[in-house]
C-alpha cells in the first residue's frame, strides 16, 4: 500500500501525481462526481471553491469531500441491497436532499414500480473535515504556477468533530427510520471507521443483519483512487445511542415522506426494468 506524503492527492477529481492542465482545471472548478461546479468553498473566500477531494495524511489517502464517494454511483447500487420490497421490473431512482425529523438525508435510493414508490433506503455520506487548510491552497498555487507539489503541506483533519457530528446526526435520523421500518446507511471510508472504532464504543456493530435500522457501508480507496466496498456492518438505533449516550425523539408519517420523495424523483434510473 502506498505511503502517501502530506499533500493534496486530488483536486477536482484529478490526481496531483499526474500531468494536467491545472490552469484550466482551476478555472473551470468542475466536479466530475456532481457533474457541475464544485461546492466545496474556500473558508476564507466563499466565492471560490477549493476543489480538494483527497488528502495524504499519516501515510494514508483520506477523502475529505463527501461528493468523492459518488464516483460511478457505486454507493447507490450497493445501498439497493437494503431494499426488501424491490421487485424485478421496478426502477431505481436517486433522490437527493429530503428533509425528515432530525435533519436532511443526503440521498434516498427509491424503488419505483408503475410510477409508485414501493421501497426506499436513506444514505448519509461522511468525509473528513479539514482544519488549518491554508496548506491546501498553497498546493493549488504551486500546481497553478507549474511547480510540483511539495512533500509536506500544513493542514489538519478534524477526526473527533467529524465523527461526533455524524454519529449524533445518525442517531437522530435513525429513530425516524426505525419508526418507519426502513433502513439508513452511512457511507464512509475505512480509515475513518478505524478512528471511530478507537474513539467510540462500537461493540454493538456486527455483521450485517437486514432487520437492523442502521447500516455502515465502508469503502476502501485503492492505489489508483478507485473505491471498493470493503466492509458492511449494522446495528440498531440503540446501538448508535450506546456509542453516544444520547436520546432524541423523532417521527414522521410515512405518507408524508412518500409524498416528499415522489415530488423529487429523479429522471435518472440506476437499473432499467
Amino acid at each position: 500500500m502506498p505511503d502517501y506524503p502530506k499533500q493534496p492527492l486530488e483536486f477536482y477529481g484529478f490526481s496531483t501525481a499526474q500531468p494536467s492542465d491545472w490552469n484550466a482545471v482551476f478555472e473551470t472548478e468542475h466536479c466530475p462526481f456532481l457533474n457541475r461546479r464544485c461546492t466545496k468553498q474556500r473558508k476564507s473566500d466563499p466565492g471560490q471553491t477549493i476543489g480538494s477531494c483527497t488528502l495524504g495524511y499519516a501515510g494514508q489517502a483520506v477523502i475529505v469531500c463527501p461528493h468523492r464517494f459518488l464516483a460511478g454511483q457505486q454507493i447507490f447500487r450497493d445501498a439497493a441491497s437494503l431494499l426488501t420490497r424491490h421487485e424485478p421490473g421496478s426502477a431505481l431512482h436517486v433522490v437527493p436532499e429530503v428533509s425528515i425529523p432530525g435533519g436532511n438525508i443526503d440521498y434516498f435510493v427509491v424503488s419505483v414500480h408503475n410510477g409508485s414508490i414501493v421501497d426506499y433506503v436513506g444514505l448519509e455520506i461522511q468525509g473528513l473535515d479539514t482544519t488549518a487548510s491554508g496548506g491546501i491552497w498553497m498546493a493549488r498555487q504551486d500546481l497553478e504556477a507549474g511547480r510540483p507539489v511539495n512533500e509536506r503541506y500544513d493542514y489538519g483533519l478534524n477526526w473527533k468533530m467529524s465523527a461526533k457530528t455524524i454519529l449524533v446526526q445518525l442517531h437522530h435520523k435513525a429513530e425516524t427510520f426505525a419508526l418507519l421500518g426502513r433502513r439508513l446507511a452511512l457511507v464512509l471510508q475505512d480509515v475513518f471507521l478505524a478512528y471511530i472504532q478507537q474513539a467510540f464504543s462500537t461493540e454493538h456493530l456486527h455483521a450485517v443483519e437486514l432487520q437492523d435500522t442502521v447500516h455502515f457501508h465502508v469503502y476502501h480507496l485503492d492505489s489508483v483512487f478507485a473505491l471498493h466496498l470493503a466492509q458492511r456492518s449494522s446495528t440498531s438505533v440503540q446501538g448508535i445511542a450506546a456509542m453516544l449516550g444520547l436520546k432524541a425523539g423523532a417521527g414522521i408519517d410515512e405518507r408524508a415522506l412518500i409524498h416528499r420523495l415522489q415530488a423529487k424523483l429523479s429522471t435518472r434510473t440506476l437499473l432499467s426494468p
